[in-house]
């Protein structure tokens, strides 16, 4: 597995990266050997998206020391603190405790500035740390794309304390996905189980993270991973990262989606996805009360009927329980289904906080 480790290019921890076609005249141009501020030295380009182009560079302060630098495109520079908050989100996280469990799972802010285009544009750019693989790639090294529990139990105990950390700090990560978590490579690794066995999962990418205080109405999440109170289009809060990790926790034992939204006949994506949550999670007598709550949503009657029942659901004999679905997959034990129950109720008043879930009895069992 040494061989899989040494070809993974060294990723930058910072962007979300888009096969869509970038005009180039929105991304600040580099070459090699360039320093910027008059101390990084720029290395290699690591990506390019929509919103930022990534750089792996020396700092002259710590030539030992190579860090990523994600440099904004003018536009995103220009919402910054209006529509897009990560230098905010990132300020915030600098001011923890460094005592906190969480802060050694997230970024780093080592340092920002500006810089400026040949035409005066202006491109914010953020220096964080250089990371390795993430758990997506060292996921797809595994035979069935499937981790081990004792494994999945270790990274998600890391992703929780992450979780607390950014709750703490009054934001909504918004964007929780195998590629936005990522691993640290100690000197001393050897192989993949080393590197997941470790301290070293950093949930990372800051660029929709929303603080608490800003619009919380807005369409955020990856499709599948989508929690119902975003799909009704009702105001979200940190229990939505809660929903979209239990997501995460199931496709990680799995190496499969939980949900896989898709248009049926004359209904949406987004309406087969939500039949299938209820389908899967909702017990008959709940679904007055989650009408209801959601009645306040955007998208109520895009999903709702005049009677307040949904307007596509999954007859009986095509339900499947998340027990059962478990059992399906041959991960099925009990406390791990009381763990993502929990993580995946549907109201999400009744999710548990990030601290609360670190206690559930599904990560002491080996």
């Amino acid at each position: 597995m040494l061989g899989f480790l040494t070809r993974l290019r060294i990723l930058s921890s910072v962007a979300r990266f888009y096969s869509t076609p970038v005009p180039s005249e929105a991304h600040l141009q580099f070459q090699i050997q360039d320093v910027l501020n008059g101390r990084y030295k720029i290395l290699q380009c690591l990506g390019r998206g929509q919103e930022a182009t990534v750089w792996l560079a020396q700092d002259a302060t710590a030539p030992r020391e190579k860090v990523a630098i994600k440099v904004l495109t003018d536009h995103v520079t220009s919402l910054q603190n209006v529509h897009a908050f990560e230098l905010r989100v990132m300020e915030r996280i600098s001011h923890l405790p460094p005592t906190h469990p969480g802060v050694p799972h997230l970024l780093s802010l080592h340092d920002h500035f500006t810089s400026h285009g040949p035409q005066g544009s202006e491109h914010l750019c953020i220096v964080n740390d250089a990371l390795g693989p993430s758990i997506l790639e060292l996921q797809s090294s595994v035979e069935g794309h499937r981790l081990s529990s004792t494994v999945v139990k270790h990274v998600t105990r890391q992703l929780l304390r992450a979780l607390q950390a950014l709750h703490d700090c009054n934001t909504v990560h918004t964007d929780i996905k195998m590629d936005n978590i990522l691993f640290r490579i100690p000197e001393d690794c050897f192989d993949t189980e080393h590197v997941l066995k470790g301290e070293n999962a950093v949930l990372i990418d800051y660029g929709t993270a929303m603080p608490l205080e800003s619009q919380s109405d807005r369409l955020i999440q990856p499709e599948a991973l989508r929690s119902p109170e975003v799909l009704l289009g009702c105001p979200w809060n940190t229990k939505a990262d809660i929903w979209n990790l239990g997501c995460i926790v199931f496709e990680l034992l799995t190496g499969q989606r939980l949900f896989r939204p898709r248009p049926i006949g004359s209904y949406s994506a987004e309406q087969y996805h939500l039949a299938r949550i209820f389908g899967t999670l909702v017990d008959n007598h709940e679904i007055e009360r989650l009408a209801s709550y959601f009645s306040h949503g955007l998208h109520y009657t895009t999903f709702f009927n005049e009677r307040h029942g949904l307007r596509l659901s999954i007859g009986s004999d095509h339900r499947e329980s998340l027990q059962r679905i478990l059992e399906i997959y041959n991960v099925y034990d009990a406390a791990l289904l009381e763990l993502l129950t929990a993580m995946l109720r549907v109201h999400p008043d009744d999710r548990p906080t990030a601290a609360q879930l670190e206690d559930f009895s599904w990560f002491d069992i080996q």
